[in-house]
């Protein structure tokens, strides 16, 4: 008979082999259940992918595999730990958020001016053909914008992110938002504050400056609030107080959502969610947070207090954005125009938020590289500074006056723009089975090819500046390309009769200058969706720069080097770029240091 602890004994033992067979079967049955999943997710991406490439090549241009979809979230996550390890392989390299910038010409020399990248998620055709970005950017209806500028809808939806019958109604009122009275309002804030940055310049210490990119910011900010907001701000002063009940000034808080853009999207969509659980967020998206909040507040006393101006009959005479939109959408309603016609304040404050955000970073950005950049090319600053002492002769300084002569500064802009434009790729959308205009090189003709669905567009316009195609030189920094006719410098004469002759020759030759228009030149885009704020941009950098080498001379500061040595560390820190954020930028700002020279 068996005993009682020998059957338990045994018991035991049978439970137990029972548990081991059990957990092996459902380990094995949970393997084979992930597995399937795998696959079956696997088996998707596969036909996904070939039902990609079977629509490209319908397109007929030449086709490069992607692994993943560039705006998807599994190459994000994957993009954030492992991008730099990823980025030398072939597939992986336009999957980068920078080798649109990085590359440059590179890919279209190999592949030709158009091609499709294809992969599981959706389809793109980049193009630097000119022919195809004017085709699409002229047609705005068939070619709308992609859903993804609709994170830049953070305080109301505004004429940069919609599309159809609703950007023509934000187009009719905001329009007059950029007139010539905000233009000679932008051009006199302009010369105030460079002449206020020139004054930190001068005095610093060994008339070195190591600030000269943050200092453009600073301007452009200021410029900008007093364009948008009509308040004024001292270059040099210290940050503003902020007013009763607010946290933050209203500058702080607009440069903080300004310099945290993607940080204040990702926040801004969360919504309600982040505000609950904002103590778990870090410093920075908490102030990122509270600036959003601010902002918003700043902006509703603002529209409140500029209605009540307008109101009183006291606000006709004010030039900024803000009240030209207010007077602009309540007088629609005023003269009994259909409602729909006006902006809500919502869309006000949106519209406001994106004419800051595109003429901040942009602008700023530009003048830090032209500086930079005419310090390292003393001829060209040498031709810009005959032409500023030419229209400055006389001592008038006035937009109407200076502005339309000073062609050689815009030139300096353009060209800076040209290489160094803050976008280097315009994304667009394309309704299905929309035809394509593309140049022909081979027939000095142009052909006609239909965009199927399920595709983007990817319009390449750093690659059509820097293409040889278009320019002599692609990449030399030239502004002198765009003057049609620069006269070259009169010789030295000895008497003073045949010196006030020369300056009289020289004023009416540079008067005959012309500015070139080049077609393959897209900075602000073209078409119906040209930037808005194009004239204000090229009134604001005219007048700084203008300002500025009217009284100084910059050249790259020594460092127990030779000149040329000089030039070749700048040049490499102005190289040195990054477009992994909204707009291009120098990634050491900190390391460019010029010398300012009295002249």
């Amino acid at each position: 008979m068996v005993s009682l602890s020998s059957a338990l004994l045994n018991l035991f033992f049978l439970l137990t082999l029972l548990a081991t067979v059990t957990s092996i079967l459902y380990r094995l049955n949970l393997l084979l259940l992930v597995s399937l999943i795998l696959s079956l997710y696997a088996l998707t991406l596969l036909a996904r992918l070939y039902k990609n490439y079977t629509s490209a090549l319908r397109i007929g241009l030449p086709i490069l595999f992607i692994p993943f979809d560039p705006f998807g979230v599994p190459w994000l996550f994957i993009y954030s730990y492992f991008g730099p390890l990823l980025a030398p392989f072939r597939c992986c390299r336009f999957l980068t958020f920078t080798w649109h910038w990085e590359d440059g010409d590179r890919w279209h020399k190999e592949l030709g001016e158009s091609f499709v990248l294809v992969g599981v998620g959706r389809n793109y055709v980049h193009t630097s053909d000119e022919v195809a970005i004017e085709w699409v950017l002229g047609r705005r209806k068939e070619f709308p914008k992609p859903r993804a500028y609709e994170g830049l809808d953070l305080f109301g939806k505004n004429v940069n992110t919609v599309n159809g019958q609703e950007w023509t109604r934000h187009r009719k009122l905001t329009a007059p938002c950029f007139n010539e009275r905000v233009s000679s309002f932008v051009w006199s804030e302009a010369v105030r504050q460079s002449a206020a940055m020139l004054t930190t310049w001068i005095t610093s210490p060994r008339h070195q400056v190591t600030t000269m990119v943050d200092d453009t910011r600073i301007i452009a900010l200021h410029v900008l609030y007093a364009a948008g907001f009509g308040t004024s701000h001292d270059f040099a002063g210290g940050k503003r107080v902020a007013a009763p009940g607010h946290e933050l000034s209203h500058r702080d808080a607009l440069l903080t959502v300004l310099e945290n853009i993607l940080s204040a999207i990702f926040l801004s969509a969360a919504g309600g969610i982040v505000e609950r659980w904002k103590g778990l967020l870090g410093k920075r998206l908490r102030n990122v947070l509270l600036a959003i909040k601010e902002f918003k507040m700043y902006t509703d006393e603002a529209i409140a207090a500029e209605r009540a101006i307008l109101a009183s009959g006291y606000g006709e005479a004010k030039h900024n954005l803000m009240s030209t939109l207010i007077r602009t959408s309540d007088q629609a309603k005023a003269d009994g125009i259909h409602s729909a016609v006006r902006l809500s304040d919502g869309e006000i404050k949106g519209n406001i938020f994106i004419f800051n955000l595109a003429g901040h970073d942009t602008t700023a950005n530009t003048l830090g590289y032209a500086f930079a950049l005419l310090a390292c090319h003393a001829e060209v600053q040498d031709w810009v500074v005959e032409e500023i002492d030419s229209v400055f002769g006389e001592g008038e300084t006035s937009y109407e006056v200076a502005f339309p002569r000073l062609k050689r500064v815009l030139a300096v802009m353009y060209e800076t723009l040209r290489l160094y434009g803050p976008v280097s790729t315009i994304p667009r959308a394309a309704l299905p089975n929309t035809p394509l205009l593309l140049r022909n090189p081979a027939a000095s003709s142009t052909r006609e090819i239909l965009i199927p669905q399920n595709t983007d567009l990817a319009l390449k316009i750093l690659a059509m500046h820097t293409s040889p195609t278009h320019f002599t030189n692609p990449t030399s920094w030239d502004p002198k390309r765009w003057i049609a006719s620069s006269p070259a410098s009169l010789a030295p004469l000895k008497l003073l009769e045949e010196k006030l002759l020369e300056e009289k020759l020289l004023e009416e030759k540079l008067l005959e200058e012309k500015l070139l228009e080049q077609k393959a030149f897209l900075p602000w885009s073209t078409g119906p969706r040209v930037c808005p704020g194009m004239k204000m941009s090229q009134v604001e950098f005219v007048g700084v720069l203008a300002t500025v080498l009217r009284s100084v001379r910059v050249a790259p500061a020594m460092k127990g080097e030779t000149t040329e040595e000089a030039k070749r560390r700048l040049l490499g820190t102005v190289r040195d770029s990054n477009a992994d954020t909204p707009a291009l930028k120098i990634s050491h700002p900190e390391k460019i240091c010029l010398a300012v020279k009295k002249r």
